[in-house]
């Protein structure tokens, strides 16, 4: 049958009918029917026609004691997970089927109904879930995946009854402590403890002995990728290294996950290294290379995660003054068929990694976005470029200055808006040095139509009134339409007639000023607007009266026609949030660059723990060249082999090593994920040249659009 006629909304009569045609051990056509009419329930579920599938309870509940086959117990335990999900007391009557599917000795049918208790939230369940997890626990001679079932659903537990977790706690440190089961069953209990930890206040945050994190490294080329992630996640911040000895032994343990494919491993892998380095002394030129590659063979994964590592690498721009990623821009350019979110992502990036070195490229390939068909990509490329010129010095912001009048002489509407709305913020950070754009700036008044562009060239006209002889035909065109401008423009119009009149009081400012003043209090019903008016209007009236006596005009210019400070773009957070961020390293914290708490409430925040070595300043790690010995980076072309030790040896365990290592960390994994096109790593050649990327324009630097 289709899934079309499955998922369908269905009565529970025709169901209940197709169930009862068919008898239970008839045949194996009858079997498959059943199971066709017991799918067409859980896809009912699936879409919400809760009620209607309630009915059915009687028959799901029938065949789930006839049956052995797995299928059909597979799909009576969903329907009691989704239905008891909503309506807890209705799944009451299949409690003792649960329990027998329990202590059966099929591995998969016991971890179904682990799953099935964990699922209901009556308190009948409740009480079965702690009794079967507690038993299984203490037991420990079950099979390896219903013990690890029963410790990863404490964490689901904790959520319904948290003091009866806290009494078994202690047995999940024993369970890895002294490893008592397998490695993927310790896994289970340090991701378990940790999660817990995590989400409780009354618990401090989850620290191990130094020796116990060590072992738990060791484990990892005997796990499975999800394991590999869960160890890493764990660790961070659990691990708290004593001596900077402590540190490389831990990093040398974790690079080679830094090219697994798995892009869960190798993000949790980069965060544990980069939280290890607050406790570093120093970093080798080539941990930063191994970093950087690591990055770019991300940055070729599907568009979503591509999203995610590109919203990290900001968040590394930020945190770091001394950057632990060096990557070339090209890799931050935009390909033609990249989704919105990844173009404008990769902007920021191009943004936050520009420098005087980096500009003439980053400028070359902003100059093509502006050209591009695409209205809203040549618009945020042209507000790059603005941003960038207050962001750098006064040279580099030349050569955006430049960049941006080569656009306006195209003439097309949105571009020269644009460049007009960027243009007042560039005149606020650098207002002597590009003062001869204004003129060049004022031909356009003409075309501006958005408020925006509107609000900047007014802006530019007041504040650049005495390079401009004819100023006030300039600002003519936008007071003859006062009425029909919105407010914010209506605003600008206000407060510059006024300031007109108090530099240079003369018929024709008093008479553009009394008009703005009326039309503001007379004709125009915002409340703002007019309190405004009316307070320019008394102030103007105070201090050309007679009795005025502590409002001189030099007052009266200072107070309407004060200077403004230069502007400064802020791209800093605050150190605590940054220092949390870098915690959540590939969380979604880390998309919004907002701290976890303001995500999930139930999180409290991250910080680094107290330690001897902790450095307290991060600009103060030093990067050193690889001819200083920190860390082991001899070479490791396949997953290296490990030492077995013995228990003997365990507090040893703070100074251990590989016996081989990776020799190919200037290279990034082209192995495992192939790098898109012809580019290169950024650390086999300093000078990496490419393209601009070749967006679909039908557009020419050389023509007019």
């Amino acid at each position: 049958m289709s899934d079309q006629r499955i998922f369908a909304r269905y009565k529970a009569s025709e169901i209940k009918a197709e169930l009862q045609n068919f008898d239970v051990k008839k045949s194996r056509i009858s079997a498959t029917k059943r199971k066709v009419a017991l799918r067409k329930i859980i896809a009912n579920l699936k879409m919400g026609n809760y009620n209607e599938m309630a009915l059915l309870f009687p028959e799901v509940l029938r065949f789930w004691k006839v049956e052995d086959d797995m299928e059909v117990k597979r799909i009576c335990h969903e329907y009691v997970r989704a239905l008891g999900a909503v309506k807890p007391q209705n799944a009451k009557d299949a409690l003792s089927a649960v329990l027998d599917d329990l202590d059966s000795r099929n591995e998969e049918i016991q971890i179904m109904a682990l799953t099935t208790l964990a699922a209901v939230t009556s308190l009948e369940y409740v009480n079965e879930l702690f009794k079967a997890v507690c038993f299984i626990i203490a037991r420990r001679s079950v099979a390896p995946n219903v013990l690890k079932t029963a410790i990863l659903l404490l964490k689901q537990m904790d959520e319904v009854d948290h003091d009866r977790v806290s009494n078994i706690l202690d047995s999940l440190y024993d369970i890895f402590d002294r490893q008592l089961a397998s490695p993927t069953v310790q896994v289970a209990a340090l991701h378990t403890l940790y999660s817990i930890h995590e989400k409780s206040s009354d618990l401090k945050p989850l620290r191990l002995p130094l020796e116990t994190a060590m072992v738990m490294l060791d484990l990892l080329p005997k796990l499975n990728e999800w394991d590999k992630a869960m160890v890493l996640e764990s660790l961070t911040i659990a691990a708290v290294p004593q001596t900077h000895s402590d540190v490389y032994g831990m990093i040398d343990l974790v690079l080679p996950q830094l090219q697994h494919a798995n892009t869960y491993v190798a993000l949790n892998a980069f965060k544990f290294i980069a939280y290890l380095l607050n406790y570093a002394e120093h970093v080798n030129e080539g941990l930063i290379k191994r970093f950087s590659n690591s990055i770019v063979s991300l940055l070729n994964k599907p568009p979503e995660l591509e999203f995610l590592v590109l919203r990290n690498v900001i968040l590394l721009l930020l945190s770091r003054g001394s950057p632990l990623l060096k990557l070339d821009v090209p890799y931050f350019f935009i390909e033609y068929n990249d989704p919105i979110y990844i173009k404008d992502t990769k902007l920021e990036c191009l943004y936050l990694s520009a420098d005087r070195e980096t500009l003439p490229r980053i400028l070359e390939e902003l100059v093509q976005y502006a050209t591009d068909i695409d209205i809203q990509m040549s618009r945020k490329a042209i507000r790059a470029i603005g941003n960038l010129a207050v962001k750098l010095d006064e040279e580099s912001a030349y050569d955006c200055v430049n960049a941006l009048l080569d656009l306006l002489e195209f003439g097309v509407d949105y571009v020269v808006q644009e460049i007009i709305s960027v243009f007042r913020n560039i005149l606020r950070k650098h207002s002597k040095r590009f003062e001869s754009s204004v003129r060049e700036l004022v031909k356009y008044t003409e075309s501006v139509q958005e408020p925006e562009s509107k609000n900047a060239m007014i802006w530019i006209i007041t504040n650049y009134s005495y390079s401009l002889p004819n100023y006030l035909e300039y600002f003519q065109i936008f007071s003859s339409n006062l009425l029909e401008e919105t407010l914010d423009v209506q605003f600008s119009i206000l407060n510059s007639s006024v300031k007109f009149f108090v530099r240079d009081p003369n018929h024709e400012t008093e008479s553009l000023c009394m008009h703005s003043l009326k039309v503001c209090t007379e004709d125009i019903n915002n409340p703002d607007l007019r309190d405004r008016a009316f307070m320019y209007w008394r102030l103007l009236s105070l201090a050309q009266s007679s009795k005025n006596n502590f409002l001189s005009d030099v007052s009266l210019k200072s107070l309407i026609d004060g200077t403004l400070p230069a502007i400064q773009l802020n791209t800093k957070l605050d150190p605590m949030v940054l220092e949390e961020l870098e915690l959540n390293i590939g969380s979604i914290a880390s998309i919004y660059l907002k701290p976890v708490s303001q995500i999930f409430k139930n999180y409290r925040p991250k910080h680094l723990l107290a330690s001897p070595i902790l450095n307290q300043n991060k600009e103060s790690l030093r990067i050193v060249n690889d001819s200083v010995p920190s860390l082991n980076f001899d070479a490791f072309d396949s997953v290296p082999e490990w030492e077995t030790i013995d228990n003997s040896e365990r507090s040893s365990t703070s100074s251990r090593k590989a016996k081989t290592m990776m020799n190919d960390y200037d290279k990034p994994a082209e192995k495992v994920n192939q790098l898109k096109g012809k580019r290169k790593s950024s650390s086999n050649s300093p000078s990496l040249t490419r393209k601009p990327s070749m967006l679909v324009r039908k557009l020419s630097m050389k023509k007019p659009f």
